[in-house]
């Protein structure tokens, strides 16, 4: 009920971002981030429910972790518009917090429910690991939403364009959330081989899901490395980042189905 009640806030965030994007009214600036708000508590309250009423913090399968994901997205967005006190770019950022929304609303009945935690999973490290990957991975969502941002400031520019934020201040603030998120996700794979080392007695076996996470280790590595070149600024990083994103989305969605489509060997639950 408080995911599904979030959810359509959300929507209503993203309509109302837009009006302020195109007509510039102050009031549906400050009525969007309100909304948003509100999505924000509902998800932490959704979260909060599920890890009381199942005894264990709710990051044990892909519906969980997606709604971990979106509620992270928006609290990096929000502190970030805190900071930044521009509102402009915001639709842009909740359509990749909705669209990671949606895949969890979509998961199977059977994931929803909230059962008791598998023995393999009753770790510490279980907290530790997919915390950090949950903070890495959203805030490489918001810097793609901000990358949608500043394509739109670029192609649209005269119409849309002209009520975004000026192109150079997008270029600074996209990457803001990658400088953020690079080190979480660093973390999140040196706790994960030191989880899999306990639990499985190896620190690396290039698992499917450990080999994507190298990936997107090193695209956002790359990232990185390019952004203080002036070629690489401006448009070009924006594809970078929302490729990114797409390699995150990988990881996270398109490993597990692969590994169950070709039944490849993984000891990665999700």
């Amino acid at each position: 009920m408080l995911i599904g009640l979030a959810y359509a806030l959300l929507w209503v965030a993203l309509v109302i971002y837009l009006v302020y994007a195109f007509y510039g009214w102050r009031g549906t600036g400050w009525a969007a981030t309100g909304v948003t708000l509100a999505a924000w508590a509902l998800l932490l309250q959704g979260l909060i429910g599920r890890g009381l009423l199942g005894g264990h913090w709710p990051l044990t399968n892909r519906y969980e972790f997606a709604l971990c994901f979106a509620w992270a997205s928006l609290s990096i967005y929000l502190l970030l518009e805190v900071s930044w006190r521009e509102r402009r770019s915001g639709a842009f950022v909740l359509a990749v917090a909705l669209f990671v929304t949606s895949y969890a609303l979509t998961r199977p009945e059977a994931m929803k429910a909230v059962v008791p935690l598998l023995p393999a999973l009753r770790s510490a490290w279980l907290q530790v690991h997919v915390l950090t990957a949950i903070v890495a991975y959203a805030a490489f969502g918001v810097a793609a939403g901000l990358g949608l941002a500043r394509l739109a400031a670029t192609r649209f520019a005269g119409t849309l364009g002209c009520r975004l934020p000026a192109a150079e201040e997008l270029d600074r603030m996209m990457m803001r959330p990658v400088a953020l998120g690079f080190p979480w996700l660093t973390l999140s794979i040196l706790t994960g081989a030191v989880w899999a080392q306990s639990a499985w007695g190896r620190f690396w076996g290039w698992d499917p899901k450990e080999t994507w996470a190298l990936v997107t280790w090193l695209w956002y590595l790359m990232v990185l490395h390019l952004r203080p070149l002036p070629r690489w600024r401006g448009h070009r990083m924006a594809l970078l980042l929302l490729v990114g994103f797409g390699i995150v989305m990988v990881t996270f969605i398109g490993v597990p189905w692969l590994v169950r489509l070709v039944r490849l060997e993984s000891l990665h639950g999700f």
